[in-house]
């Protein structure tokens, strides 16, 4: 399944303020993680053949998912703590 028909409901659901964090959190997780599948994609030949070039290049794409993956743990701690503030 490609990354907008798996993300696309997600990213729908998420943009809707009632929705809460979670929803969003998954969003950015899917995200981040089809950044590091497109990553792994990329560099898999170059890593058998030494490649640094094109290994290299994958940084953007590390980074942008590293971001996309912490947006996720920042819209879980909201719940959490949405969670500690009421007592559970």
């Amino acid at each position: 399944m490609g990354r907008s028909r798996a993300s696309t409901p997600l990213r729908l659901m998420a943009q809707n303020r009632e929705a809460g964090p979670i929803p969003l959190a998954v969003a950015h997780a899917a995200t981040g993680l089809y950044l590091l599948l497109g990553v792994i994609a990329a560099s898999q030949d170059a890593v058998a053949t030494g490649d640094v070039e094109t290994l290299a290049a994958q940084a953007g794409q590390l980074q942008a998912a590293r971001e996309a993956l912490q947006n996720a743990m920042d819209n879980t701690d909201v719940l959490l703590n949405m969670l500690k503030s009421v007592g559970l």
